[in-house]
């Protein structure tokens, strides 16, 4: 399975079936917490199957969420390699099947196939950018302009967007409250701007410039 994990591309694979034969696998329920923040492991996770956030909380108990995990991602490099406490929780959203594979083996394997340190370097800065593209958001936009670009920047062809969002999902990736998001949406589907398909969020015309 790890040959469709763009961490292992370009790795023959015969050498993959051995590191498969290094990792463990975990199916996780919904809801089950991965990793704390503030953990002291060292592991790398691939999630196969689900789906997964990243979270941070701050002094009054909100959350934000910091990063999605979908099939094929992966997460806990960091730690990985500095051995620095986890900077994030993780916790399932759907049920989840993710390959945990340990340091020692990580860098065993590494040691003979440099490549994978090339595409690690990628996907880091692919998270660099990511992260200060939020920190922009957080500095520069209201909520509603927060909202507005995610959800534009999540829809599909027919304006759907793909993930199944609760308001309190929607407020916790955005950095606001479940209330402020309700009321923003409720002002949109009476605009006839915005509207829930079978439990999808669907995007009918071009939303307002501003709330």
């Amino acid at each position: 399975m790890l040959e469709k994990v763009p961490l292992f591309a370009d790795i023959d694979p015969r050498d993959i079936l051995e590191l498969e034969a290094l990792c463990l696998e975990r199916r996780v329920p919904k809801n089950t917490l991965v990793i704390s923040e503030g953990d002291e492991t060292d592991s790398l996770y691939v999630l196969l199957a689900g789906s997964a956030r990243a979270l941070r909380t701050d002094d009054s108990g909100r959350q934000f969420v910091v990063n999605r995990f979908e099939p094929w991602d992966y997460f806990g490099e960091m730690s990985l390699f500095d051995r620095n406490e986890r900077c994030a929780t993780v916790i399932t959203k759907t049920r989840c099947t993710l390959v945990v594979l340990p340091r020692k083996a990580f860098f065993e394997f590494s040691a003979t196939h440099p490549g994978i340190y090339r595409n690690m370097i990628k996907s880091l800065l692919e998270k660099l950018r990511k992260a200060t593209l939020q920190i922009e958001e957080l500095a520069f936009l209201d909520v509603y302009g927060r909202l507005v670009r995610f959800l534009i920047e999540n829809q599909d062809g027919g304006g759907v967007i793909r993930e199944k969002l609760t308001q309190q999902d929607l407020a916790d990736i955005v950095g606001s409250t479940r209330e402020t998001v309700n009321r923003i949406y409720n002002e949109l589907a009476a605009g006839g701007y915005l509207a829930r398909e079978k439990g999808r969020l669907k995007i009918l015309k071009n939303l307002p410039y501003s709330f």
